[in-house]
């Protein structure tokens, strides 16, 4: 067996916080706890003129001129791909892991070592005709990169059939990895009894994430008086008409919000509400089980895989009557019961979602495709 280091190339389109959005997130922390695991030797191939991880990682750059967001995005994908594949050429690694569609052009010469992630799969989950449509390129380009992979990486739940589906007939395989969260080694103090029942969302103000929902569900509980308060952290292309129609006395706008802030809401609130109408494996939500919160949140994605009956609920996505009954039950909870509820994710994400863990797991996907025992 050799003892050479494994050399893994990660592919992306950013890194946070010089780019944002949840696949950015992922890969610096992915490429973080990649580069602490032994025998490996990483390389991430990014856009950006600067460097961005930290010289004690031992993470090896590869730049990489960006797209212009201001051309047509698919040819400027396209482009960027090539640009990818320029450098894998120069690397040589073992393994090729690509975030989303950073691997495309060229990318036949790449399949036997390639794993990609396609993470939420958004263009499957169209809700209307015009959703459907403008997916529907995207839709294409999924199936042709992930039947030209060695394997495709789901988040778990209803995304793995959709991916099975897609490469059925090829040689490409679905593994399952599950998004990840940092684990606080204390999680924040369960706001005491008796204190008003704060609900958190967090995200984008966009008709997808269900915040239309939301605000009716919100609006039906002030006029019943049941002493909820929504804060609402993010914004989005629905903001300027919830502002111009009014929003209900029991809701706050938090506005965007910087980690430091956002830890403060995770604190101050009883648990996260997110009836989002469709995702991948939500981000927040592995935020607030970390942080020991409840959460309401549409069974879409692989959201099943983290929220059931002892740490939330679970709810059909757009409907207003299944959440303002499920918020109502959780109101008339007991405080102890609640807090409770927080203990039950906290203790999920331990046993399951930590990125150390689920580091691991890729870097097993990674020797798979390098053919690495």
């Amino acid at each position: 067996m050799t003892t050479d280091p494994l050399r893994i190339a990660l592919c992306t389109d950013g890194v946070f916080p010089h780019a944002m959005g949840g696949m950015q997130r992922h890969s610096r922390l992915l490429a973080e706890h990649l580069a602490r695991l032994p025998g490996v030797r990483l390389t991430v191939i990014h856009p950006h003129a600067q460097q961005v991880f930290d010289a004690s990682l031992g993470i090896e750059e590869a730049r990489v001129e960006g797209m212009d967001p201001g051309k047509f995005y698919l040819l400027q994908l396209w482009r960027y791909s090539r640009r990818v594949a320029a450098a894998l050429d120069r690397i040589e690694p073992d393994a090729v892991l690509s975030q989303g569609f950073s691997v495309w052009a060229g990318m036949r010469r790449f399949s036997p070592r390639l794993a990609i992630m396609p993470h939420g799969l958004e263009m499957f989950q169209g809700l209307t005709m015009k959703d459907r449509m403008i997916g529907l390129p995207f839709r294409w380009l999924v199936r042709h990169v992930a039947r030209r992979s060695s394997r495709v990486v789901s988040l778990g739940g209803k995304l793995t059939p959709v991916l099975e589906r897609l490469v059925r007939g090829s040689g490409a395989r679905v593994a399952v990895v599950p998004n990840a969260v940092e684990l606080p080694l204390q999680p924040p103090p369960y706001p005491a009894e008796g204190t008003t029942l704060n609900l958190l969302f967090v995200g984008r103000f966009a008709f997808n994430k269900g915040i239309d929902v939301l605000l009716s569900v919100a609006a039906a509980l002030n006029a019943e008086r049941t002493g909820v308060r929504f804060i609402l952290a993010g914004d989005g292309p629905e903001r300027a008409r919830m502002e111009r129609d009014g929003l209900p006395p029991n809701v706050m706008l938090a506005g965007k919000v910087d980690d430091a802030r956002l830890e403060q809401l995770y604190a101050g609130c009883h648990a996260l509400v997110l009836p989002t109408r469709f995702e991948g494996m939500p981000t927040v939500v592995l935020e607030a089980m970390a942080r020991a919160r409840p959460v309401l949140v549409s069974d879409v994605g692989a959201s099943a895989e983290l929220v059931d009956g002892t740490n939330g609920w679970l709810l059909p996505p757009g409907d207003a009557i299944a959440l303002h009954e499920a918020i109502k039950r959780f109101s008339a909870a007991a405080h102890g019961g609640r807090a409770a509820m927080g203990e039950a994710g906290r203790a999920r994400v331990h046993q399951r979602f930590t990125w150390p863990m689920v580091a691991q797991r890729m870097l097993a996907l990674a020797k798979e495709v390098a053919q690495r025992e």
